[in-house]
């Protein structure tokens, strides 16, 4: 909100004028150089003692001190009007009750924005219930807010803030309530010691809000009587060190989001009465002593189908029994892996394969080959056989590639699409099906002309042995062969040559689909084999 009026406080230009008029005697007492410089020194200090550069008179009534931050942006920070303690506040009346911090103010016809709230600036103010800070703030410096015993209502980190110094909410004891929306706060506290809601001993309850990124290191650290099971936001990437160390009386169960790629080293150091974690499938780091001594612990699901990075201390001194399940599909990695071996055995949760899913998203325009079921890490490949008149040009998640591999790490439903292309590039002749006997069929999908190529009379000849199970080819002599390759339904070549006629046994191989790609200087021939 907007501030009214602003005003010098009273008496302060008049402590200018006592100054100076002691700075003039301490030269006239020349002869006395020890009452002079004692004089200086009294000047000094009445200079320092003002920390404000202007004041403004609040519409609750509260006079609030300014310093310029920046005279370019016009920016200030909220201070106390007194820079020396421990009466930051001496001569000057205290905020009460509800502290409204504007966002913007005037001082001689400019507009400043407030971006911060200073080193003290509410240091010991008892009096203050309830803290409404603006969303322009960025920073609440060092024990911005030490000593104030009698906030009783919910505080909250508005999503601009980046940095909460030490101590800042130090010893406000009647606090009961803390809402974070801080997205990128990047220090907190900064130690054990200094934790910026340090000696807090009502405080119950912790909001993340949705949109936060990062809970900085040693955000909640030492808050031994925060009890209420602790839900993080789907958007948090970061769990920092010590960020809810020594929480002892946080209670139930803890949900890292799928998000989460580190969570620090004693992120969770002590937490007594916590019971129940589930990991993300994002998190890869996990630090040294996270979880150490959480020896009410009795179940850890973990999510992520690659075994995140631990230390022997992560889990360590945990109570007996603590159960751990992890992807049936990736059970065998967390088996044979460095430290998560040595907390074997465990429960393998979810289906043990993924589902692939590739289809043309015009059907009429020729087949997709490799969906299927696939165990964790298995090599897919995708591959496209485009009929005549069809032209690929993409999967619908913007990959190019045909055929294309993936690795099975996750369930996929993908589309191949497809374009019309002139007459010109398809030899048509291939286009019809060629119908054998015992209800073996060869299809000629297609051919792909690097150029337009109207000079090709000679039609090479494939063949189908149905009863001697053999396939075979032979192309004119004006032709260079590049290679013949058979591929199974899922991609897998099962057969490759250059030469420009010969033949492969397909009885060795089961009924199926089978792909025969022929490639010549001139062109690209795809069949499709069915073995029904």
């Amino acid at each position: 909100m907007k501030a009214g009026s602003w005003e010098r406080v009273a008496g302060s230009w008049e402590r200018v004028a006592v100054c100076c008029r002691l700075l003039a005697a301490g030269f006239r007492c020349c002869r006395l150089p020890a009452i002079g410089l004692l004089l200086i020194f009294s000047f000094l200090n009445c200079v320092e003692a003002q920390g404000y550069d202007f004041a403004v008179r609040m519409g609750t009534g509260d006079t609030l001190y300014f310093e310029v931050t920046d005279p370019g942006a016009r920016s200030v920070k909220v201070v106390a009007p007194q820079m020396e303690g421990p009466n930051y506040y001496a001569g000057h009346v205290q905020p009460a009750g509800v502290l409204v911090v504007p966002d913007q103010v005037s001082y001689r016809g400019k507009s400043y924005v407030v971006t911060a709230v200073g080193e003290r600036a509410f240091s010991g103010c008892s009096r203050i219930r309830l803290v409404e800070l603006p969303p322009t703030v960025e920073r609440i410096e060092d024990f911005a807010f030490y000593g104030c015993s009698g906030i009783n209502e919910r505080v909250r980190i508005g999503e601009k803030v980046k940095h909460v110094g030490s101590s800042a909410f130090y010893g406000c004891s009647a606090l009961t309530e803390v809402s974070f929306a801080a997205e990128d706060c990047a220090f907190m506290g900064g130690s054990i010691s200094t934790t910026a809601f340090g000696n807090c001993p009502r405080l119950r309850k912790v909001v993340v809000e949705e949109g936060v990124k990062r809970i900085p290191d040693y955000a909640f650290c030492g808050n031994d009587v925060l009890k209420d099971t602790l839900g993080l936001p789907q958007t948090l990437e970061y769990i920092g060190d010590y960020a809810f160390a020594f929480c002892n009386a946080l209670a139930g169960s803890v949900v890292i989001p799928d998000r989460v790629r580190r969570i620090g080293e004693c992120a969770f150091h002590q937490c007594h009465s916590l019971r129940a974690v589930t990991i993300g499938s994002s998190v890869a780091t996990i630090g040294g002593r996270a979880f150490y001594h959480c020896i009410n612990l009795k179940s850890v699901k973990v999510r992520a189908y690659n075994p995140p990075e631990i230390a022997i201390t992560t889990f360590s001194n945990l109570a007996k029994g603590v159960k751990f399940s992890v992807p049936c599909v990736s059970k065998v990695l967390y088996e044979k892996d460095g430290y998560w071996k040595k907390l074997a055995p465990f429960s393998a949760v979810g289906k043990c394969t993924f589902s692939v899913k590739a289809a043309l998203e015009n059907g009429a325009a020729g087949l997709v080959t490799g969906s299927g079921s696939y165990r964790y890490g298995d090599s897919v490949r995708l591959a496209v056989i485009c009929g005549a008149g069809y032209a690929f040009t993409g999967w619908s998640d913007g990959n190019k590639e045909n055929p294309r591999v993936l690795k099975a790490d996750n369930n996929y439903e993908l589309e191949a699409l497809t374009e019309k292309i002139g007459e010109a590039r398809v030899d048509t002749i291939y286009s019809v099906d060629t119908v054998y006997r015992d209800g073996y069929r060869m299809v000629h999908d297609t051919v792909d002309m690097f150029d337009v190529v109207r000079s090709i009379n000679e039609i090479p000849e494939v063949t189908y042995d149905a009863e001697g199970k053999h396939l075979g080819w032979s192309f004119p002599k004006t032709e260079k062969v590049l290679a013949v390759a058979v591929y199974s339904s899922v991609g897998e070549c099962l057969y490759l040559t250059d030469s420009r006629s010969g033949g492969v046994r397909m009885g060795r191989f089961p009924a199926g689909t089978y792909i025969v790609r022929i490639e010549t200087v001139k062109r690209v021939l795809r069949l499709r084999l069915f073995k029904n």
